[in-house]
């Protein structure tokens, strides 16, 4: 999953203005009513999809905060529209979406039919209950606006056209719409939000009339009973009535200006609202923490000891990417010879010291200095400040040697623990399970499980690591898994 630009390319040509103004009319002035029924009733058709809702229930943002997931997405979505997806504000709101998304092992199938029901479901909705259908032009808008959206957020597999896309959409939810408890239990949690401002009497004949409008596969597949045919044949009578009446209202006085979901109260936030707000109230503190802003996209990319970086690593090389390693700075500032390994010989004499030399010098034995460190904290806490400026240093002199590359790597494995976040634009962190990061390194330095365990507790532990990554990256499996699910 990516939730960035694909491939090193420089961000994409922006939107043109004619789309992006004929999409703010259609949703801020002409539709702003017909749109949001139709988003939602995107949103609920997503829970069909297993993968989706089984995601959703694991996250238990659409069931402990369902008002607040469903008032945070309605106004990010606002916002493109009313700001434009290539303004300042839009590319702000794009991050966030990003930064949210990477989080989670979304996949492409499911990013791109996501992105089809912002499309595809206004469409049929204005076809039987608006107060007019869209025309082409309006329709080629519609897709040219959320097809530049995906692209911003890294969607790789979208439909390459309006007609494969509503074939697309029509496809996914005729093959693969299924009935999991997962569906329901998403469904009614956001069903319950939806109609917790209408008094109680009403909220089950409300349940009746939301029924009405979906096809059987849908009913199906959230474990919902259909609602009777004459309740179906009258609810959808009614919005056909009621379009007939718009129609007349649109002609004799249209609405003089646009105004989106971003500009009304809501529940959550009441009259205004800022971005740092909205996202899941666990990931608050990663989504607002400072980070490079440049036009330079920088990947720090971090994880526990042993937990498979060096495989992302030499991928991310694979693609023609500068790699920036903070192991190999980390190796200068103790090279024989420098400041780092005569303070070090100093502190630990003979105990620390290869019997190999290097012109003349001494050669630190990184073996024994970390045997020395990783049993006492006060001595890994000294080399820590001895080491850490200079990889800072290191760092900031292969970025300006690099500022003209469209993107850089930085592989940092303590990210976190040394305050580096604000060197990168986004953080990827490679996580597998505590046993297996045990047994691999292990297996890897030749230690005993006691120092391989001291070793991973002087790190900040993966669950930790887990709450402040942009993108998780699995190694639970071989290597060669890991890579396969790779992508820029």
């Amino acid at each position: 999953m990516s939730g960035e630009p694909s491939g090193l390319e420089m961000p994409p040509q922006v939107l043109d203005p004619a789309s992006l103004a004929c999409c703010r009319k259609l949703v801020g002035r002409l539709f702003p009513w017909d749109t949001n029924r139709a988003l939602e009733l995107a949103l609920l058709k997503t829970f069909c999809l297993p993968s989706i809702s089984g995601l959703l229930q694991r996250t238990g943002e659409f069931e402990q905060r369902p008002r607040k997931r469903y008032d945070d997405t309605g106004l990010m979505v606002a916002e493109l529209l009313r700001l434009g997806p290539d303004s300042p504000g839009g590319r702000a709101v794009i991050q966030r979406l990003n930064r949210i998304h990477n989080h989670y092992p979304i996949s492409q199938a499911d990013f791109a039919y996501v992105l089809s029901g912002f499309v595809a479901e206004p469409i049929r909705w204005l076809e039987r209950y608006g107060w007019r259908a869209l025309d082409s032009t309006e329709q080629q808008a519609l897709f040219r606006f959320w097809d530049h959206v995906g692209t911003l957020m890294g969607i790789r597999d979208r439909p390459e056209n309006l007609a494969v896309l509503l074939a697309l959409n029509a496809q996914v939810e005729q093959e693969q719409f299924s009935a999991t408890a997962s569906n329901r239990r998403i469904a009614d949690a956001t069903v319950s939000m939806l109609l917790a401002d209408f008094p109680a009497p009403l909220r089950r004949p409300l349940q009746g009339v939301l029924r009405g409008l979906l096809e059987p596969k849908v009913l199906a597949s959230l474990g919902w009973q259909p609602t009777p045919s004459w309740l179906a044949a009258m609810v959808r009578g009614s919005l056909r009535l009621r379009s007939r009446l718009l129609n007349v209202r649109q002609r004799l006085r249209p609405a003089p200006s646009e105004r989106f979901y971003s500009e009304h109260p809501t529940p959550s936030y009441g009259k205004h609202f800022k971005l740092e707000q909205l996202g899941p109230p666990p990931m608050l503190e990663r989504l607002n923490s400072p980070r490079w802003s440049g036009p330079q996209r920088r990947i720090g990319l971090t994880g526990g000891i042993a937990s498979g970086k060096s495989t992302v690593a030499l991928w991310l090389a694979e693609q023609q990417l500068p790699i920036l390693d903070a192991d190999v700075y980390a190796r200068e500032a103790l090279a024989s010879g420098s400041p780092g390994a005569r303070a070090v010989l100093e502190r630990y004499g003979n105990e620390v010291l290869s019997s190999a030399r290097e012109a003349d010098a001494a050669v630190i034995d990184r073996a024994a200095l970390g045997r020395i460190v990783f049993a006492d904290q006060r001595e890994r806490q000294w080399l820590e400040q001895l080491i850490h400026p200079f990889v800072r240093e290191r760092f900031e002199e292969e970025l300006t040697a690099q500022q003209a590359a469209p993107v850089v790597v930085l592989v940092i494995p303590l990210l976190f623990e040394a305050g580096l976040e604000h060197l990168c634009s986004e953080v990827w962190v490679v996580d597998c399970e505590p046993e297996q990061q045990l047994k691999r390194l292990m297996q890897r330095d030749g230690i005993t499980a006691e120092d391989a365990t001291a070793r991973i507790a002087a790190q900040w532990p993966l669950a930790k690591k887990r709450a402040l990554a942009d993108r998780l990256i699995d190694n639970r499996g071989t290597p060669a898994a890991c890579v396969s699910a790779l992508s820029l």
